[in-house]
């Protein structure tokens, strides 16, 4: 019988238990003369000892040149390394071996796919269907296969030949749906699954694919209602997302938020559900208030207390609401329960500078780079640490570090270890590494506001470039419109330029909008002094003196400033 095996897509350990495990279940291995030398392959892999067990399979398949299932193992190996040109021809050849063998078919599917080519995959399900033609799920499989590469006619045409050769059936009706509402033809989707409604199907997609078809026309009225009946037919809690997503459509967020809820108290919605719904609202795409969305962290731990990303939802929540503390604790256990999360260490990192904890921070950087050995993320936080806790030459060895490692990663984190360069090189006085540093961040990333900030202050404070600083402040006040610190940043630019009259309008704006520091209210001073306001100015000058402990601005200037009632260079 066609289906597809649970250990294909798990650690190449356990694939390899799997396959073994399948064998024996048959009788198959047991009478195999090799039985013995795959058992020492899986000693190998317990130990992570892959080369060792790839090495292992290399004599058994020299010995024994026609054991399929040995091509296979090491296929899955090369599969889950996703090496997929030495992965492929392997399970190519174990078919060769047994060529009607389903389990090797359905793997060679999965790789193609998971190399992104999916036009492969096609004849390989067309081999299966000729040595297993009366198998309804091999046309699905092909009806999706044919979808996802851009051949709808083709798939649409392989449904009516399994309704022919099958009969109709839900299952093929969702499909076909589903099919049709990625072509933007709802209409002819909708009249498709109406009857299954009227038949009271207890298949969800039957439900979900309305209700998302009465989404897209704004009519949250009729989806909340398909999807409420789905929920009585199916009893699938699944619906419960769904459900949510039409309440807030319709306004409905009290509903909204206990159908969340139901979710996530749900144990038939899998772990993976949850997260992705978690992932959304902590991205800001939500309009659940903090607290709410802290309670369904608090059902994701309860309900899956062994899974790490649980603990990191909650930590982040916290750490939001500014429980740093708490937080804290949370994402210790998430790298405790996986010390491979690298997002959890790196909150930890980040949670502990917050709380001026930098040589807790610097040691569990330390910890997370002896778990994860070059990774550049991690090298870029730690070397932050070093640079938070003032030792320049640790912090700028793992901050090159941490660019020498980023050549396969993403725009967005090479720029960010760009503009932490530029900070680290300005703090080591050499400007104009620095200045190319921050240039570079921002022609990789030109949202990087914060690069744009530092480079536009620091250029200010040395009187150079005043005209790029102006440019790059203001364009980091539109991407971030909300930020005193770059409100400071361009009043300060614009005071460099002598445009006091503008200058005092967004320092105004920055005091405003924040609980002042000593520099803004220094700055504000200044400003004031040149506006033609000399007493608030000395008013200020006396604020920033009294928070001036720990501050790092030059306190005897200051005194002379607020001595001399005038402003000094």
């Amino acid at each position: 019988m066609y289906k597809k095996i649970a250990c294909i897509g798990l650690l190449a350990v356990a694939g390899l238990f799997c396959t073994l495990d399948i064998y024996a279940q048959q009788g198959q291995i047991g009478e195999k003369p090799y039985k013995q030398l795959l058992v020492e392959v899986e000693g190998k892999l317990r130990t992570g000892d892959f080369a060792g067990a790839i090495e292992k399979l290399d004599d058994i398949l020299a010995k024994y040149p026609d054991a399929a299932e040995v091509y296979y193992a090491k296929a899955l190996l090369y599969g889950q390394a996703r090496n997929f040109d030495v992965a492929i021809p392997l399970t190519e050849k174990a078919l060769e071996i047994e060529p009607e063998n389903m389990l090797y078919l359905n793997y060679l599917v999965e790789l193609n796919k998971s190399q992104g080519d999916v036009a492969a995959a096609i004849p390989v399900i067309n081999r299966a269907i000729s040595v297993y033609p009366d198998n309804a799920s091999l046309y699905r499989e092909k009806m999706l296969l044919l979808h996802a590469s851009k051949q709808s006619d083709e798939a649409l045409k392989v449904y009516d030949e399994a309704v022919a050769k099958f009969g109709d059936s839900d299952t093929l009706d969702v499909m076909k749906a589903e099919m049709l509402v990625d072509l933007d033809r709802k209409q002819e989707a909708e009249k498709i699954l109406l009857p299954q409604v009227q038949n009271n199907s207890s298949l969800r997609q039957v439900y979900s694919t309305l209700g998302f078809i009465y989404m897209d026309r704004s009519s949250s009225k009729q989806a909340i209602q398909i999807l409420e009946k789905g929920l009585k037919n199916t009893n699938d809690h699944l619906l419960y997302l769904d459900l949510a997503d039409a309440y807030t459509a319709g306004k409905k967020d009290r509903l909204a938020f206990e159908s969340l809820r139901k979710a996530f108290e749900s144990t038939d919605v899998n772990y993976m559900d949850k997260h992705r719904v978690m992932f959304t609202l902590l991205s800001g795409k939500s309009e659940l208030a903090l607290e709410q969305i802290q309670d369904l962290a608090n059902i994701l731990v309860l309900k899956h207390p062994r899974i790490a990303d649980s603990h990191v939802a909650k930590g982040d929540v916290l750490w939001r609401r500014g429980n740093l503390q708490e937080a804290r604790s949370l994402f210790l256990t998430a790298v405790g329960l996986n010390r491979a999360h690298i997002d959890a260490w790196r909150m930890l990192m980040n949670v502990e500078m917050a709380l001026n904890e930098v040589d807790q921070a610097v040691d569990h950087g330390l910890e997370a780079l002896e778990a994860n050995p070059n990774n550049p993320m991690l090298l870029y936080f730690t070397g932050l640490a070093y640079m938070v806790k003032d030792d320049g030459e640790n912090a700028r060895k793992l901050m090159e570090a941490a660019l020498d490692n980023s050549g396969k990663e993403n725009t967005y984190l090479q720029s960010l270890i760009y503009a932490g360069l530029g900070d680290l090189y300005h703090k080591l006085d050499m400007a104009e590494v620095s200045d190319v540093a921050y240039e570079e961040a921002i022609k990789l990333d030109s949202t990087n506001a914060t690069a744009m900030n530092n480079y536009a202050y620091y250029l200010a404070e040395r009187n150079d470039k005043l005209e790029l600083a102006e440019k790059l402040s203001r364009q980091s006040n539109e991407l971030e419109p909300g930020s005193s610190t770059f409100q400071d940043t361009y009043a300060w630019v614009l005071f460099k330029q002598e445009n006091y009259k503008e200058s005092l309008k967004w320092m105004e704006k920055a005091v405003r909008g924040s609980s002042p520091s000593a520099v803004l209210y220094e700055h504000y001073g200044d400003i004031l002094f040149k506006a033609g306001n000399s007493k608030e100015a000395l008013r200020q000058w006396e604020k920033a003196l009294a928070m001036s402990d720990g501050s790092g601005i030059d306190v005897e200037k200051l005194k002379s400033k607020i001595a001399t009632k005038s402003y000094v260079e």
